[in-house]
Parts: structure tokens; sequence; C-alpha cells
């Protein structure tokens, strides 16, 4: 018998919502998703906002860099379906008490700030937190060794992965999470024979979710949580 295996929707239910936006969350929220993936960034006024791009012209109407913008000037742009870039404590608000999350750290003085709002939300057991910088993980592992932490990679080759398996273990690695195309039985049986869990992200179809759940990963990631839902 198959292990259950978790369904994180990408940005939310990001293929059938704009991404990174309340109604992505929702939807994941409605499909029965176990988490919900997101990325922040700070505002010119350090708030965090939860956006992918360091700008926000690809996914609303406006222009500008997030930290060149204030968070009153982002909120005045709308991204698709009229919806609007949320806050953190936002989307804290929206899945608190309903659903896990794990959040991306895509900038600098993020870890400070997002462990300050998942400590005053009472969420520290409910959320993961990722980072392809091992810096920003580095941060919040001397903040609180308690938070989970995880590690995303695109490449997996001869000459890192000595270094990506000793960081991991010295700054107390939860997760090691590699880009779908990557993924292999021997990074899934040695990160489990460390204590690691697997998750892999951008899997886009159901063919890909059946390899991975033959390989033994923990959780996958994609922006079609109905197909493994």
């Amino acid at each position: 018998m198959k292990k259950k295996i978790k369904i994180v929707a990408h940005r939310g239910a990001s293929g059938y919502a704009p991404e990174n936006t309340l109604l992505a969350f929702k939807k994941a929220i409605e499909l029965g998703c176990d988490k919900i993936e997101l990325d922040v960034r700070l505002t010119k006024d350090k708030k965090v906002v939860v956006i992918h791009d360091d700008g926000v012209d690809r996914t609303t109407d406006g222009r500008g860099k997030i930290a060149e913008l204030t968070l009153k000037q982002i909120k005045k742009f709308n991204c698709e379906e009229k919806q609007k870039i949320p806050t953190l404590q936002e989307v804290i608000d929206l899945c608190k008490g309903k659903i896990d999350l794990q959040i991306e750290l895509k900038a600098k003085g993020t870890a400070r700030r997002v462990y300050n709002l998942i400590v005053e939300n009472g969420i520290l057991d409910n959320v993961t937190i990722t980072s392809f910088k091992i810096r920003f993980l580095q941060e919040m592992s001397i903040l609180n060794r308690r938070v989970n932490l995880g590690l995303l990679f695109e490449e997996y080759i001869i000459s890192k992965k000595i270094i990506l398996w000793i960081i991991g273990w010295l700054i107390g690695i939860n997760y090691v999470c590699p880009n779908y195309p990557v993924v292999n039985k021997k990074i899934v049986n040695r990160a489990h024979k460390l204590g690691m869990k697997v998750y892999v992200f951008d899997v886009k179809n159901k063919k890909e979710g059946e390899k991975l759940i033959n390989m033994g990963v923990d959780e996958i990631g994609t922006d079609f949580p109905k197909l493994f839902l």
C-alpha cells in the first residue's frame, strides 16, 4: 500500500486562479490541499507581501519593484480577477486553522519579519520556511531551531552534492526540495536516511506525480492540485 502523499498548492491553486492571491489560496482550501506554498518579499516600508517576482509588472496592472514601493502604493494595483497583492498577515488570517503554510523567502530581510508574524499568530507548528538561499534559512534557524526548514534547488550535480547535505545538516534542514526534473530515487533515499523529508516542486501532470510517488517522495507541489486530490 502506497503512503499518502501531501499535496501542496504552488502559489495557491494557481492553475485555477491568479497566483499568490487570496482567491488562489481559498481555492486550495476548498480543494482540500494539505499546504499552500507562497512567496514573500518586503515593501519599501518593510511590510511582508506575497508575490513571487521582485516587481509587480507581470502579475498586476502596475509597474515597479516591490522594494521601491510602499504597501499603500502596491495595494492600488490589480491582479487578474480583481485580486490584490496580499500581505502575509492577510494570508494568515485566511488560512489559520484551515491549512498549513509553506513560505518561500525571496528577499533579504524577510526571515526576521516572517518569523515575528508566525510567532505572533501562533502558527509556528503549521509553517515550513523554504528558500533557494541558504543564508536566509540560516537566519531563520538562528531565530529558532524549531522552525521547519526546506532547501530548494534546481540542480543536483556532483560538485555541489556533498556541500548541500553538510550545510543542510548543520542548520537543521527538515526538507530537501528539488525541482521535478532533477529528483531521483538516490536523492529521496539519501534524504530519508538523514531524517529529512522530500518536497518536489513544479509537478505538472499526473504521470509525473505517479513516478514521484513510486520514488517515495513525501510532498508534491503543483499548480494543479485537482490532479492528485
